[in-house]
């Protein structure tokens, strides 16, 4: 669908975006502008909810790629700095040779974990250096939403199969620590000091359900949040939220 505004011509192009399902995009075919709003979100729909879609975002970029605009105008100036029209020649085929990845491991049954450990990284960027950083940023998130679309409740490695609370689950590492609150904080300790942060916090959480009162794990808590913070502020604002928040963190506005 075409109209025209004060003589210039805006085409409305309805997508199945990486975002949601019903994203529009409006190019201006005299100036070769798209905007495109979030349909290249690298989370594939918010973490939180079942939507985003690996072959909505696939498809929308092909047509991208077949329209061909001058430049592309994002929902958000990241995302517009990074995902350009130059970035989309090595951008696609790498999520495309990335799904096909997926998919092949999600058919060997391999957990998810174990697929995002291997990091892959398709042969084809060294060729297309702008699409790098843009594929990283996509990359777990990508394999996360089709692991999740194509995969039950119950999972290879036992997962699922019989849920149990989080306060269960300290009950059980509390048993291992000997009902000591030293031994969550010696474990999650040396988890962070060897960079393990995430690794680290499921220690802490399950120790401060056990030992509230204990200031040092709470300390501890409160500093492996804050590298966690730092580590995603620039790549993976998601993240950087969710762990704010459970910092308890004031985020000031960007100046």
């Amino acid at each position: 669908m075409s109209l025209v505004v004060g003589g210039t011509e805006f085409v409305l192009i309805p997508v199945r975006g990486g975002e949601t399902p019903d994203a529009l995009m409006v190019h201006l075919p005299a100036s070769g502008l798209l905007f495109t709003g979030d349909v290249m979100m690298p989370y594939l729909g918010a973490p939180f909810t079942a939507e985003g879609s690996p072959e909505g975002l696939l498809e929308t970029l092909r047509y991208i790629r077949e329209l061909a605009p001058r430049q592309l105008i994002q929902g958000h100036t990241t995302l517009t700095e990074n995902f350009t029209i130059e970035a989309l020649a090595g951008l696609e085929p790498a999520l495309t040779e990335l799904h096909e990845f997926g998919l092949a491991r999600i058919g060997e049954n391999m957990t998810l974990p174990h697929i995002l450990d291997l990091g892959y990284l398709p042969a084809l960027l060294r060729d297309h250096p702008a699409a790098v950083v843009p594929y990283l940023v996509c990359r777990d998130h990508f394999i996360a939403r089709l692991y999740h679309q194509r995969t039950g409740y119950w999972q290879p490695d036992g997962q699922g199969l019989d849920p149990r609370s989080p306060e269960e689950r300290a009950v059980a590492l509390d048993l291992l620590a000997g009902g000591k609150a030293d031994a969550f904080v010696t474990a999650a300790a040396t988890l962070a000091s060897q960079g393990d942060l995430a690794l680290a916090m499921e220690i802490l959480t399950p120790g401060l359900l056990r030992h509230p009162e204990s200031s040092e794990l709470a300390e501890l808590r409160q500093a492996v949040l804050v590298r966690l913070m730092e580590q995603h502020q620039l790549s993976d604002p998601f993240r950087f939220l969710v762990y704010a928040e459970l910092a308890a963190a004031e985020v000031s506005p960007v100046g």
